[in-house]
């Protein structure tokens, strides 16, 4: 029985000593963090893509969709772009949160991100931002905000 305690305490050590710092610097630092606030689309599951492109003609294309159209008619947009456009998607109950140190693989660098979250109230429900740094997506009630994740963020 002690030995199992033993076992048990350097397995937990270990565990906590290898988890990762957000934002510390090294290579497995944090790309995303999505946050879904308990009242996130009024207790409803929040759709959310990420969406990174390496078409400046595309991105603008994208950026003129709200998340409705995005949402709609993302599977002949993908196929259509191929290689310049790489997408991430989540299903994000209220209160979930999720820390990624990685993305899929993109060829190319994206010249822009655009991230499209599915509410279920009226807005455009879309993000653009340049590049393709890490990002913080806070979902709420109604709508969303995306900020860039620094170290240190909460």
């Amino acid at each position: 029985m002690k030995r199992l305690a033993i076992i048990l305490s350097l397995t937990l050590a270990g565990c906590a000593a290898a988890a990762p710092t957000p934002g510390a610097g090294r290579a497995d630092a944090p790309v995303l963090r999505i946050v879904a606030e308990p009242d996130a689309n009024g207790r409803r599951p929040v759709a959310v893509d990420v969406v990174r492109v390496a078409d400046p003609a595309l991105a603008g294309r994208l950026a003129g969709l709200d998340a409705a159209g995005w949402f709609r008619d993302r599977e002949a947009l993908s196929a259509e772009a191929g290689n310049r456009i790489a997408i991430a998607s989540w299903e994000m109950v209220p209160g979930q949160s999720v820390l990624l140190h990685s993305l899929p693989p993109f060829a190319t660098p994206p010249t822009q991100t655009l991230v499209y979250a599915r509410y279920g109230a009226p807005g455009v429900h879309r993000h653009t931002l340049d590049g393709a740094g890490a990002l913080d997506v806070r979902l709420g009630r109604d709508s969303f905000t995306v900020a860039p994740l620094t170290e240190g963020t909460p």
